[in-house]
């Protein structure tokens, strides 16, 4: 199982919540639980993922992001080929604790929606990682 995979398996999205979208409907759906919103939508684990299994994933794949630099769902959206299933793994990594999620919503919740959107429209749904799994990486 690669990344991808794993994310696909154990994240749950929420739908898109930005009011740009043409097929967003207008009663959304949105995950249940211990969600973390991210601007564009929301995501909750699913089907109990293993945070020691993700994280051997992210050293396999991706070990950059492991570095203790902020790390933008465009350029991770760029490393994994999808810009959503990048934000899925933001979500999911923040939820299990691999890294923060910096976002507008977890931020700066305090600013007006539109100006939110507009600033992660712009790249600021990010990842920073934490904890000591990010020793011996470059960035």
């Amino acid at each position: 199982m690669d990344l991808a995979e794993f994310v696909l398996k154990h994240a749950e999205r929420g739908n898109c919540t930005c009011g740009r979208c043409i097929d967003a409907p207008a009663n959304p759906k949105q995950p249940g639980g211990h969600t973390i919103n991210l601007s564009f939508f929301k995501v909750a684990a699913k089907e109990n993922p293993d945070k020691d299994e993700m994280l051997d994933l992210v050293k396999k794949e991706f070990p950059q992001w492991l570095n203790g630099a902020e790390h933008s769902y465009l350029e991770v959206g760029g490393d994994m080929g999808d810009q959503g299933l990048a934000i899925m793994t933001i979500g999911l990594g923040h939820l299990l604790g691999i890294w923060e999620c910096l976002c507008p919503e977890t931020i700066m919740p305090f600013l007006p929606p539109k100006m939110k959107q507009q600033m992660a429209e712009r790249g600021l749904v990010c990842l920073r990682a934490k904890g000591d799994h990010n020793a011996g990486t470059k960035g």
